[in-house]
């Protein structure tokens, strides 16, 4: 008696990608998260230039003044008289902020706005200056 081996197609060898794709997922996942991202202005700044600047890390919230006096938070206009309670709930209890004003606004409208900045209870406050 003579028996016979055959193979049938589905017994074949495959390759299984899915630990592969799995690990592509969660490398993805890992360099979002870890990627900084700057934040941009929605609004056109011409910044004043400056002989020191000094990059102080990551900064969590982006205030701008426009050449109007407009200010702005993350790229939305805000009321000057809004503008502490805004602070206060965009910022937590180590934030520093970024003062991003147009070489043309005027020193007060740039106090009032370190001023409320300040009495949000932000300590840590920059204003950003273009590079000489």
């Amino acid at each position: 008696m003579r028996t016979r081996f055959s193979r049938n197609n589905s017994d074949a060898l495959t390759v299984d990608l899915t630990p592969m794709i799995d690990m592509v997922f969660i490398l993805l996942i890992f360099f979002l998260v870890t990627a900084s991202f700057n934040k941009m202005n929605a609004i056109d700044i011409q910044r004043p230039d400056g002989a020191t600047n000094d990059m102080q890390g990551a900064v969590s919230l982006v205030i701008s003044i426009d050449a109007e006096n407009g200010v702005w938070i993350e790229g939305e206009p805000v009321d000057i008289r809004k503008l502490r309670g805004r602070v206060k709930t965009l910022s937590g209890a180590h934030t520093s902020v970024m003062l991003n004003a147009d070489r043309s606004v005027n020193t007060g409208r740039l106090i009032e706005v370190l001023d409320q900045v300040r009495l949000a209870g932000v300590d840590n406050v920059a204003v950003a200056t273009a590079k000489q």
